[in-house]
């Protein structure tokens, strides 16, 4: 009788440990779900580097006189990128000639400067600005430039004034701006010999030398850390960061 039940409660052991190890291979209900794929692509910063090609195309002006001028010049400063950007940028001269001098500068002047804000499709986001006329100021920012020829001896704004202005505050002869991609700004302009510009200013006189002009520009993205940076890099422009809010706007605007 004991080994009987001895039996029955083995075998009724063995069936619930056969019951266990099959419970065991059940499957469990489950879900799963994957989003669809998200693309990660860098975009791009870029100046249309073509757009300074209408001063390159000046070519060297030579034997030049008080009241002579140039022809008319544009140069674009367009966003051919895929992110919007801010650009610094302006005049730039340099000695032509190895220890040279750049004090014909402050006998060349801006007779004309007009800045126009276009979009992609050609329509203006800004009105233009015609802030230079006969070398004096125009336009709704003309008494800053008016000033800059009467404190000038040559009475006109030379060279030499306009890169030793502060006049956006991103450092002196600093020029600035910001683009959304497909937008530009076309800045015109003509240069000139001051009328008013004696012996002293001709090429066998001292310190007289050629001189190379050139417009520069760098750009960077919007942002505190990007315009501190370029801040860093650049002598030439001073307090970048200072301007962000004033950017985010120009970029609203297009």
């Amino acid at each position: 009788m004991t080994m009987r039940r001895n039996i029955i409660i083995s075998l009724v052991l063995i069936g619930l440990l056969a019951f266990g190890i099959g419970f065991g291979t059940f499957a469990w209900f489950t879900s799963s779900a994957t989003s669809q794929n998200n693309t990660f692509t860098a975009g791009t910063l870029k100046l249309n580097e073509n757009g300074l090609s209408g001063f390159t195309n000046l070519g060297n002006i030579g034997n030049i006189a008080p009241g002579d001028s140039t022809d008319e010049v544009s140069v674009v400063i367009e966003n051919t990128g895929s992110l919007d950007l801010a650009w610094f940028g302006g005049f730039r001269v340099t000695p032509a000639v190895e220890n040279g001098t750049t004090k014909l500068a402050e006998a060349i002047y801006i007779k004309y400067a007009k800045m126009e804000f276009l979009k992609e499709d050609g329509s203006i986001w800004e009105p233009a600005d015609e802030f230079i006329v006969n070398g004096t100021g125009s336009g709704p920012y003309g008494a800053f430039y008016t000033q800059l020829a009467q404190n000038d001896p040559m009475g006109v704004v030379t060279l030499k004034s306009f890169l030793e202005a502060n006049a956006m505050g991103a450092g002196p002869g600093v020029q600035m701006g910001a683009l959304k991609p497909g937008s530009n700004y076309k800045f015109t302009f003509v240069l000139g010999f001051a009328p008013n510009a004696g012996n002293e200013y001709q090429a066998d006189a001292e310190d007289i030398n050629p001189v190379n002009i050139s417009y520069a520009v760098d750009a960077t993205q919007i942002d505190l850390g990007a315009l501190e940076a370029l801040d860093n890099q650049h002598p030439e422009y001073a307090g970048l960061t200072n301007h962000l809010a004033w950017l985010n706007v120009q970029i609203a605007k297009q």
